[in-house]
């Protein structure tokens, strides 16, 4: 029995710690928000403006702006609305300043100040220490990313009143101590989508199976106008969205970030998941995420609350808006509260119990403000060590093996030059050299494991490590991040366990929460190197463009008498012909190597033929060459001196414009159809989404190209039925060009459907599938490299991994020996293996991972490639047979010795075993049509560039061929 004595002073204890919260009620519908008081009487409530209370209906963005515009007008003092650009669809995002009068009218010095502490090189430590001792700290709160996470959007105004209008000790301390930024709305868009259709159709029924809890595909609000995740776009900044939130973020350089979320099935916030990034230092990652998770597990306990730590969510990928900032020395964290959004008003949880929209905000709103009087309490620690952070990633930029990153122009410099972009809108500094320069020891991002000594030309782009951006410079550019060994070792042990289960029986999850490979170089497919060593270089720094990331192109040669020839070896090239086939130009392609103009150019030239275009095209192509960035050169005589074909030979084919058609439905992956109508857009190609009900009965000779983005076999197969797919298979044999994408593509080799001969690896329709292997033997995964440095932060806490200079012997040994430590006790398996289980025979879905796959450059669909390695990914588990009847424009090597993984997870003894010999893009012809098939994304969240062109030519070139 605890004495009365022991008891009083814990409950004293607790008092200190809850100082500004009265005790709820058990009924969180009836959660009181204002027990923080007392209140300016003058700044109205939401609910006075709304005319609804909290949580009783779902608010719209322009009566949420209402809101901020009365509490600003009435709380001059303390709040300063600040516009950051618009949305895709004009609804202007909004930043909110809100501070104690004397910091609202000094905020320009405010983030001066902090721009001094975010750059170590030019403020000694005496200032820094004068700037953290009387400075305030900066906390960004953002909500609603994913535009159906609603009890986010509602918590924010809640928060934005607290702040405004009360006069509580605990918030004064707040606002004297903290520039609080809230980021009212990371995602306008989604969430009107999502708001608009709920409003509209929502009883209020907890019934998990209510119409009310399942968006229509058309809807779903999650994502932004193109249907991209925001919190997966931080790497490589396609959105507007983005690009405006990492803007605003660089000029005022917060120290804590918290991205708020739903609906898990209870609360989470951190200590975040394994995997961490390794580039964060761990001590003070660690104890900052405990600060403030223990703040708010005090506040949670307190009300009976259940919650979740170090689970599902991790911190390792740089795209989410909790790592992103904690790369930039923030304390960045995600808060999921568990109501609202998909679970609407009312939710019926498997216990029967009911969670509320009001209590999921209730929720929100408590950890909110937790977090911002923990932040106010540890604020002068907590900027010293925003500060610290800045200056030990200098140092070891400085002293680590990896000095520099090095990025050559090569052919498509408007490619390489997009990816300088991304890394300037991040804060990145980066070089453009003045002169050829060298290193003694540098690796090739798709070469050997060897480094050597290698020379650089003037204008290649240059990124030193040692620069205040280094952690968040050096995660995006290097070619592999390591994960947490104890993970891994968790990982395979699920794996063991299920190799040996039935195919009826429960398989164990992964807790791989996305990508485990992201490099950016690779992704953008630029030659680039790493450097031991970083010699002296004269040079110039990258600027960041005011609109457009493009390389302005331009004709060469002035006016043309004969013809125009685009090179066709750069992404733009494409973007050039698609845009003149818009303007109702005729263009052609060469089918072999083409002499004009004095000059070689390579099969897959484009060539515009001036006889056979209305005068207006000279105008156009100098336009359109200056928007797209791609070059284009004049041919003055149909003459040539040597070769066989020149602008008017017989083997310069006709494009027809493509008249595109795109499934638009239930069952297709929304990512999937949004990225590439981004890129579309981008490119100025038009295309019609439609409905597979309605693409049954469409007159489909109206098009010549029909794509079917990643989606679910099943539902495709279910949707589309026998008739629907005889109709596809009419059409293509009538000319049609059916692209299909992943799991459209799956849909597309089953056997029922057979619009190709290629089969699904490990599927029932496979036919060559092999003997299992030997049952036990197994390969270690293979571990990344260079990671962590000597001298790093990571270095006396995570075991070194093997160096990128390595032989590939020496990376194997090393890897077997790291698979046997992590193994240590083996995994408690299954006792006897299921005779039904199939070990080895199936590819287990990869989490994300870069391979190596090669290219046939005798077919039209890699027209414009010249190497015959490509960086793909690999997100799935589906694996493609070669075409029996067609053309392997793409695919992953047979050859043992070749291997396939350049970074990432990859499964052992299945997954290179396994994709060792399949197909990465199939052509099939059929009838007078073509049906191609790519096993993956090509255009992944707009980041993948690699393969952008190989679509694009299944759209261009397949009318000619």
């Amino acid at each position: 029995m605890i004495s009365t004595s022991r008891s009083l002073r814990a409950l004293a204890l607790l008092c200190t710690l809850l100082p500004s919260f009265a005790y709820s009620q058990r009924d969180d519908s009836r959660f009181d928000f204002y027990t923080r008081g007392a209140y300016r009487e003058t700044v109205p409530r939401p609910q006075s403006i709304l005319r609804y209370d909290v949580g009783e209906f779902h608010t719209n963005y322009a009566m949420m702006e209402r809101v901020l515009e009365k509490i600003a007008q009435a709380a001059p003092d303390r709040v300063r609305v600040m516009d950051i650009g618009l949305t895709n669809e004009h609804r202007m995002m909004h930043l909110v300043a809100i501070s104690s009068p004397e910091n609202i009218q000094r905020l320009d010095e405010i983030k001066s100040n902090i721009a001094r502490l975010a750059d170590p090189r030019k403020t000694p430590n005496e200032e820094a220490q004068r700037i953290v001792s009387s400075q305030p700290l900066v906390v960004w709160l953002a909500y609603t990313i994913h535009g159906n996470e609603s009890a986010s959007f509602e918590t924010m105004m809640q928060v934005v009143y607290q702040l405004a209008a009360s006069n509580e000790p605990a918030t004064l301390d707040i606002l004297k101590n903290t520039v609080v930024l809230i980021n009212v709305c990371e995602n306008p868009d989604g969430h009107e989508r999502f708001v608009t259709w709920y409003n509209a159709n929502a009883v209020g029924d907890p019934d998990p199976l209510a119409a009310e809890h399942r968006e229509p595909w058309s809807v779903y609000g999650r994502y932004n106008r193109y249907r991209f995740d925001l919190n997966r776009d931080n790497a490589a900044s396609t959105q507007i969205e983005t690009r405006h939130m990492q803007r605003a973020y660089l000029e005022w350089n917060p120290q804590v970030l918290v991205d708020h979320h739903g609906q898990p099935a209870q609360y989470f916030f951190p200590p975040a998941a394994q995997p961490v990034n390794p580039n964060l230092p761990p001590e003070q990652t660690t104890r900052w995420m405990s600060e403030f998770g223990r703040a708010n597990a005090a506040q949670f306990d307190a009300r009976n609350w259940d919650y979740y730590v170090r689970d599902v969510f991790d911190l390792f990928g740089p795209f989410y808006w909790d790592s992103w900032p904690s790369l930039n020395g923030a304390t960045g964290m995600t808060y999921e509260t568990d109501g609202g959004g998909f679970k609407g008003l009312r939710w019926r949880r498997d216990d029967d119990t009911i969670v509320t929209l009001r209590s999921a905000i209730a929720k929100h709103f408590v950890a909110s403000m937790t977090t911002l009087d923990t932040a106010a309490r540890n604020r002068e620690a907590r900027l010293r060590d925003y500060h610290d952070f800045r200056r030990s990633g200098i140092e070891e930029g400085r002293t680590g093996r990896m000095k520099r990153i090095v990025l050559l122009p090569g052919r498509d410099a408007g490619n390489t030059n997009n990816l300088v972009q991304v890394l300037l809108r991040a804060g990145i500094e980066v070089g453009i050299a003045r002169e050829q320069f060298g290193s003694q020891s540098a690796h090739s991002y798709m070469g050997s494991e060897t480094s050597a000594a290698r020379s650089f030309p003037a204008g290649s782009y240059v990124i030193d490590l040692a620069q205040p951006q280094k952690r968040l410079a050096k995660a995006l550019l290097e070619p592999e991040t390591p994960q947490d060994a104890a993970f891994v070792r968790e990982q395979l042990a699920r794996f063991a366990r299920n190799e040996r289960r039935g195919s009826g029986a429960l398989k164990e999850s992964y807790a791989f929460y996305d990508l485990t490979a992201w490099s950016l170089p690779l992704a953008f497919g630029v030659e680039a190197y790493w450097t031991e060593d970083a010699s002296a270089v004269q040079r110039d720094s990258a600027s960041l463009a005011d609109s457009s990331s493009t390389v302005a192109g331009a004709v060469q040669n002035g006016r043309a008498q004969i013809a125009y020839i685009i090179p066709y070896d750069t992404n733009a090239a494409s973007a050039l012909a698609f845009r003149l086939q818009r303007e109702g130009f005729r263009i052609g392609v060469s089918m072999k190597t083409l002499n004009a103009g004095g000059r070689t150019w390579p099969r897959g030239t484009i060539v515009v033929r001036v006889s056979r275009n209305p005068d207006t095209l000279h105008d156009a192509i100098a336009r359109l060459s200056r928007e797209t960035g791609a070059n284009v050169w004049s041919v003055n005589s149909g003459f040539y001196e040597t070769g066989e074909t020149g602008v008017g030979s017989e083997d310069i084919a006709t494009l027809k414009p493509p008249r595109i058609l795109m499934v638009a439905d239930e069952g297709v992956d929304s990512s999937s159809y949004g990225a590439l109508w981004w890129l579309f857009d981008q490119s100025g190609v038009n295309f019609t989404p439609m409905t597979i009900a309605n693409i049954k009965r469409a007159e489909l000779d109206r098009y010549n190209v029909i794509i079917m983005p990643d989606g679910s076999p099943d539902r495709y197969f279910s949707s589309f039925g026998k008739s629907g797919i005889e109709t596809l298979r009419s059409w293509v044999q009538r000319g049609g060009t059916l692209i299909c994408i992943k799991g459209a593509a799956v849909f597309a080799a089953l056997k029922d459907v057979n619009l190709t001969s290629s089969r699904l690896v490990g599927s029932d329709d496979d036919d060559e599938k092999g003997q299992k292997p030997e049952e036990g033997k197994a390969t270690p995964s293979p571990s990344p490299t260079p990671q962590p440095e000597a001298g790093s932060a990571q270095a006396g806490t995570r075991r070194r991994q093997q160096g990128a200079g390595q032989t590939a012997t020496e990376q194997q040994r090393e890897e077997t020996d790291q698979t046997e430590k992590l193994e240590g006790v083996a995994p408690e398996l299954p006792l006897i293996a299921s005779p039904s289980a199939r070990p080895g025979v199936v590819p287990e879905a990869v989490p994300g991972a870069i391979m190596r796959a090669t290219i046939d450059r005798t077919t039209y669909l890699t027209y414009g490639y010249e190497d015959t390695q490509l960086p793909v990914l690999v997100n799935s588990g589906y694996f493609f047979r070669p075409s029996k009847e067609g053309t392997n424009a793409v695919i992953f090597s047979p050859d043992d010795k070749q291997q396939l993984r350049i970074s990432g997870f990859v499964w052992p003894n299945n997954t290179e075993r396994l994709l060792r010999g399949t197909a990465y893009v199939v052509e099939e012809h059929a009838g007078r049509g073509h049906v191609i098939l790519f096993a993956e994304e090509p255009n992944f969240r707009g980041i993948w560039r690699t393969t952008i062109r190989l679509f694009f030519n299944a759209i261009l070139f397949p009318s000619a061929m």
